[in-house]
């Protein structure tokens, strides 16, 4: 018999953080070591736990949620992610343009899916969010990275973006504040990848999981809000900032023409 092997796709796809290293830690943990694990964004194990609100409301709808919803997500839940956008001066997003997912993961994944074909190139910021890189990859698509200068803060370097635009370029990611490296993104530099995606026609991919944990009076600017012309993709959830990653609550939500 032959050997059934995984597919061709998963050759380029790693994640040594959740892969060999954390394997590592489970055999050290075994030998009796105490681990802090870091390499992933997991708030509980360091005591930050989510506000009473929001586990009270869990229990208080828990026998409500027993059927199916709709399949963009509960109405109640999108219509909140759409009353935020509009907190934050995004007018032109609507409920209808609002998805729910298993966590962000689960909506990067699909959207990569549903959006690229194969030999589609899509931008990607280095060093990256492994799982963009992996979602390019199963979507068909090819990854190109594009430099993040850490002389300069981390910011994006422009200029390395607009040389890798090819013709088969097809998305940018946009990754701030930056896993890995929390750099919060000027205005001026989004303004600058917003106008090469609106020239290029270019898809923007905007992970926003972390726009509420600042510092050191960093100002977070939403994608969204700098231009009605570009198609742009801006995924947020609960994980981070409302400190409730095993709730899988993620959205996705569509601004401009779509």
């Amino acid at each position: 018999m032959k050997p059934i092997l995984s597919s061709k796709k998963l050759r380029s796809v790693s994640y040594d953080i959740r892969g060999p290293v954390q394997e590592k830690a489970y055999h050290m943990e075994e030998e009796g070591h105490r681990i802090m694990k870091l390499n992933i964004g997991n708030p509980a194990p360091f005591n930050l736990l989510a506000p009473d609100e929001i586990l009270q409301d869990v229990v208080h709808n828990l026998s409500q949620a027993q059927g199916y919803i709709e399949s963009k997500g509960l109405y109640s839940a999108r219509k909140a992610v759409m009353q935020e956008c509009q907190r934050q001066g995004i007018m032109d997003v609507q409920v209808n343009d609002i998805y729910l997912g298993n966590g962000v993961s689960e909506l990067i994944v699909m959207a990569m899916q549903a959006l690229l074909n194969v030999g589609d190139e899509i931008l990607l910021p280095a060093p990256d969010y492994p799982l963009w890189t992996a979602a390019t990859v199963l979507g068909g698509g090819t990854p190109v990275h594009y430099v993040c200068d850490e002389l300069a803060g981390w910011q994006p370097d422009l200029a390395d973006i607009r040389s890798k635009i090819t013709p088969n370029t097809r998305g940018i990611v946009v990754i701030n504040p930056n896993n890995p490296t929390g750099a919060v993104y000027s205005r001026e530099v989004l303004e600058e990848i917003t106008a090469l995606a609106e020239e290029h026609d270019l898809i923007v991919f905007s992970d926003e999981i972390y726009d509420k944990i600042l510092y050191e009076d960093a100002v977070h600017v939403p994608m969204a809000s700098l231009s009605d012309d570009v198609l742009t993709l801006t995924f947020n959830g609960l994980s981070k900032a409302y400190r409730l990653a095993g709730f899988r609550s993620g959205w996705m939500y569509l601004s401009g023409p779509n």
